[in-house]
C-alpha cells in the first residue's frame, strides 16, 4: 500500500505535471495550472478520465465545449482529439487506462 500527497500550490507561470503512477496499461499525473494558461490540441491512445479536484477548465472535445468544475469527471474514449484552457487557478488529475 502507498499513500500520495498532492501539492495544492498552483504555479503562476508554468503548467506543472507531476507523475503519481506510470505503467504500460495505465497513467495517473496531477496537472496544475493556473488561470489562462492552456493545452492544445491532442489525443491520447487510451480512454483518459479528467477528474478536477480544484478550479474551473474548459476542455473541447471533438469540437464540443464542456466546463468542469471540482468533483466532475470527464470520460474520454481513445483517440479523440481534446485541448483544455484553465478558468480559473486549476488542479486536476489525469487517469489514462
Amino acid at each position: 500500500m502507498q499513500t500520495i500527497l498532492l501539492d495544492t500550490v498552483i504555479p503562476q507561470q508554468d503548467k506543472k505535471l507531476t507523475s503519481i503512477y506510470n505503467t504500460e496499461a495505465r497513467q495517473i499525473v496531477h496537472l496544475q495550472l493556473s488561470a489562462n494558461q492552456e493545452i492544445p490540441t491532442h489525443k491520447s491512445p487510451k480512454h483518459v478520465f479528467i477528474v478536477v479536484k480544484i478550479g474551473k477548465v474548459a476542455f473541447t472535445v471533438s469540437d464540443q465545449e464542456i466546463i468542469l468544475s471540482p468533483n466532475e469527471v470527464l470520460i474520454m474514449e481513445p483517440d479523440e482529439f481534446h485541448s483544455l484552457k484553465a478558468l480559473e487557478d486549476t488542479s486536476i488529475l489525469v487517469i489514462k487506462s
